[in-house]
């Protein structure tokens, strides 16, 4: 499955190299959602903290993931891209995921010049019964910056209470993103 497209055929060291759907970070969500679409969909977004906020959006004419989430800061009236994300569900396909994930991180190994590799499994910070897992493996740049690519595990009593569908989720972060994600855990 093609992860990422480039922008030159040689190693990547900056993030704004990689793409998910053709959007890199630094783009604005105006670049690529209509000012109507967005306020549509605003109404579903996700403030953390009132720092970050992310949303996100299915469309047809994205042809490798089915939803693409963007994080942005509320307060940014250009509303430029701190994070991407491109999701792929998968209804109780665990190992299906984490064969998908090994894929795309082997794909994304190949791009890269300078990184530390994290691999790890841990609760989810949103679920208090500490059920729903997320596997995740992290490619740390030398910038701060990451690309991350995870699969959620949502306990049964999530997905029913919530509707959260176990997940594939390919990031693109920038370092002040992911420090403020690491900060959640």
């Amino acid at each position: 499955i093609l992860t990422f497209s480039f922008q030159s055929w040689t190693k990547a060291d900056d993030i704004r190299d990689f793409e998910i759907e053709g959007i890199s970070i630094g783009d604005t969500i105006k670049q690529h959602i209509s000012d109507k679409i967005f306020l549509e969909r605003k109404k579903y977004e996700y403030k953390y903290k009132h720092t970050f906020a992310v949303i996100g959006f299915i469309d047809t004419k994205y042809k490798i993931y089915e939803k693409i989430r963007f994080t942005y800061k509320p307060e940014d009236k250009k509303r430029t891209i701190y994070g991407i994300d491109g999701v792929i569900y998968f209804d109780d396909a665990l190992n299906k995921c984490l064969d998908l994930q090994k894929d795309i991180a082997a794909d994304i190994k190949l791009s890269l010049k300078d990184y530390k590799l994290n691999e790890d499994i841990y609760d989810h910070w949103a679920d208090t019964t500490k059920q729903s897992k997320v596997h995740q493996i992290a490619y740390d740049l030398s910038s701060g910056d990451s690309l991350v690519i995870t699969c959620f595990d949502w306990s049964k009593n999530l997905t029913k209470e919530k509707g959260w569908r176990d997940n594939l989720k390919v990031s693109i972060l920038t370092k002040e993103l992911a420090e403020f994600f690491i900060s959640l855990n």
